[in-house]
């Protein structure tokens, strides 16, 4: 494994950090290692994320190396302070009037966020332009990454070159205020379906600055709802949909049809409880 050293109490994704990135050795493995107390920026884990790349931090010994995003959490969490965690994707057409960033937006205005400023480091560098965007990530081609942010919003979007066309994905933190309402979560699950998304996840996120996430705090997502387009419907377990507090409901017609998931709703942390009927209910007999 090649560990790239990160030696800042805040990180960002930086271009020296692209750039070691990009320079680790052919066949080596990369893995970004942080200060144990490293509160880094909801666009560099969200980019390690997408990229599989492993946030490394120092065990309690300080001895070895662990992975921060597997760390398991306490069995307290902090209350619900209104953040929401959401993840998204939706298949386009691979064409000039292809248009990335343009779900993602639309995918944030049930919850009355907008986007406003994009770069593909931090601080980011210019304003959110679709247009732009899509000349920037057809550029990048086969795959590229932006952090955006905007009041209550921070993210990562990414676009991927395909056999099949380009793949628009998103890893967004919501700040609401309040928790999510059965109003709002049929609200998203309604605009996911209609703007034929591959796929959607809606989920409380505890512990978490809107603008940082620590070490562990990943294990603290309660999930509320989900969405399984036509292409990966089949592998939610129907005959496990009776799983109690579970409701699962199709929307649309063949070829279009969608599957809605919806958890139980929480207002406090579930000690991973969602996460296990999650877990349920993909599992394969």
């Amino acid at each position: 494994m090649h560990i790239i050293p990160v030696p800042s109490a805040r990180p960002w994704k930086t271009h020296a950090l692209a750039r070691a990135l990009a320079d680790v050795p052919a066949g080596a493995v990369p893995a970004v290692a942080m200060l144990r107390e490293a509160q880094p920026s909801y666009g560099l884990v969200a980019f390690l994320k997408a990229t599989g790349v492993p946030w490394l931090r120092p065990t309690q010994d300080d001895q070895e190396l662990e992975n921060a995003l597997a760390a398991h959490p306490e069995n307290t969490a902090p209350l619900l302070l209104g953040r929401i965690a959401m993840t998204g994707s939706v298949l386009h057409p691979a064409t000039h009037g292809t248009r990335i960033g343009e779900h993602t937006a639309r995918m944030l205005e049930p919850f009355h966020v907008v986007p406003l400023r994009t770069g593909d480091t931090e601080p980011l560098s210019w304003p959110w332009d679709t247009v732009a965007n899509s000349h920037w990530f057809r550029s990048q081609m086969p795959w590229a990454s932006l952090i955006f942010s905007g009041p209550n919003v921070t993210g990562l979007l990414t676009a991927v070159r395909t056999e099949s066309g380009v793949l628009e994905s998103f890893d967004a933190l919501v700040t609401t205020g309040t928790p999510v309402s059965e109003t709002l979560r049929n609200s998203a699950l309604e605009k996911a379906a209609a703007l034929n998304s591959t796929d959607f996840s809606l989920e409380h996120h505890f512990g978490a600055d809107p603008m940082g996430v620590h070490p562990g705090a990943d294990g603290f997502r309660v999930p509320l709802a989900a969405l399984a387009g036509p292409g990966i419907a089949k592998s939610v377990n129907l005959r496990r949909r009776s799983i109690e507090g579970v409701d699962v409901e199709s929307l649309g017609t063949p070829p279009f049809q969608h599957l809605a998931i919806r958890f139980p709703m929480v207002t406090a942390w579930d000690h991973g409880h969602g996460q296990e009927l999650r877990q349920e209910l993909f599992q394969t007999d």
